[in-house]
């Protein structure tokens, strides 16, 4: 692999033992995948912060870290926390973990990395521009950036992810190349996508049976970034898949060669509907309504609110939807909130239903419109979940 100047001096220790052990990573990383050099990067997204799915085993690391006071070179954010950074004990989180978390907030914060604990940071402002180099890793989002927006990067892990955002690079190796960015499978949608959990459907029937595989998409009228959102998540969920394009709708579409097309197949009414069969592990009595995986909008709160003005929650049901912090920063959010509190809807920041210890501990039977918290969810036999559209859940916890 060519490296610079620069790389050869970050990789042999002249700029500190951290950024080298980081340059180790990413240069091990590119021969493993033949890059040919490494590319500097515009952004980093970082996964591995809830304390429940890291464990003690990020003390060690963040350790190693701190004995030079590192910081990020390119502007980092972070993926979702293992709870609510203010409403910590209204979620039912104990005050042990509560000090984890935030500890580990702490020290991703010392190293310059901006502490937006969302899985959705294009919705706050941090959208990537088309043919930026990112190093991003939480999975919903790269497929958003590769696909919505035209940006490039490859699904990094945690590890990578931050070794890239302290050292400025990555290598350079599949998303990042033409060539590697061109559909295999090219599906037609014969039925209408009514609802954003539709296109939830769609992305996690085809990352399902097509794993791995990018598809160029025909027959969707439409496509808005909440709707794509749903689609990201969920076939990056059930396949990682990295990219997905959309016949006139995404930015790389028009100048996608279809030369590797291997295979040509239909999502049709039927393809649908056994998404929401495959998911639809009990009818009645539900401990939790979950809304907002990847985090809710403020177009998919206001749904919620226009949906409640002249009806009530029923009773013993618990209705929770999930957002960034910054998006309730906003005066048109507090209002949605305000009302929605006095309706018994519970709206958390900074984690989410898939990430918290509490969903799986306390709540067995949850009610959501996202296949990939479905399929996370239902990974644990000690909890069932139904997949349902927003309506339609709606419809059967109101009166």
């Amino acid at each position: 692999m060519f490296l610079t100047k620069n790389q050869e001096k970050m990789l042999e220790g002249e700029m500190g033992e951290v950024i080298a052990i980081n340059m180790k990573l990413i240069v091990k990383i590119g021969e493993i995948n033949e890059a040919e050099k490494l590319i500097p990067i515009k952004s980093a997204q970082i996964a591995g912060v809830s304390y429940f799915t890291v464990g003690e085993a990020i003390f060690s690391f963040f350790n190693l870290f701190s004995k030079e006071k590192v910081k990020v070179k390119v502007p980092s954010w972070l993926n979702p926390a293992g709870m609510d950074r203010e409403n910590w004990e209204k979620m039912g989180i104990s005050k042990k973990f509560a000090e984890k978390q935030f500890q580990i907030i702490e020290k991703y914060k010392e190293m310059g990395i901006e502490t937006t604990l969302t899985c959705t940071p294009y919705l706050i402002g941090n959208q990537p521009n088309y043919g930026e180099h990112l190093a991003w890793s939480e999975s919903s989002a790269v497929v958003m950036a590769n696909s919505f927006f035209g940006a490039r990067t490859n699904r990094e892990g945690g590890p990578s992810s931050l070794a890239a955002a302290l050292t400025g690079f990555t290598s350079e190796y599949d998303f990042h190349l033409t060539e590697k960015r061109q559909p295999t499978i090219k599906v037609n949608v014969e039925t209408n996508l009514n609802s954003l959990s539709d296109f939830s459907a769609l992305g996690y029937w085809y990352g399902k049976n097509f794993h791995g595989e990018t598809p160029f998409i025909t027959g969707l009228p439409q496509l808005s970034v909440n709707e794509a959102k749903m689609l990201s998540s969920a076939m990056a969920a059930s396949g990682s898949v990295t990219l997905f394009h959309v016949k006139n709708l995404t930015p790389e579409s028009d100048i996608t060669s279809l030369n590797n097309i291997k295979e040509r197949i239909i999502f049709s009414e039927s393809e649908k509907q056994s998404v929401y069969d495959f998911f639809a592990q009990k009818e009645t009595d539900f401990d939790l309504v979950a809304i907002g995986c990847p985090h809710a909008s403020l177009v998919e709160l206001l749904i919620i609110h226009n949906f409640f003005e002249d009806k009530i929650l029923k009773k013993n049901v618990k209705f929770w939807v999930f957002t960034a912090q910054k998006v309730s920063h906003s005066k048109k959010f507090q209002s949605i909130q305000r009302f929605l509190e006095r309706k018994g809807v519970e709206i958390f920041t900074d984690t989410c239903m898939v990430v918290s210890p509490i969903i799986r501990t306390k709540y067995k039977h949850i009610l959501t419109n996202s296949a990939k918290a479905s399929k996370y969810l239902s990974n644990s036999k000690q909890t069932k979940v139904t997949f349902k559209s927003l309506n339609h859940i709606l419809r059967s916890v109101t009166e």
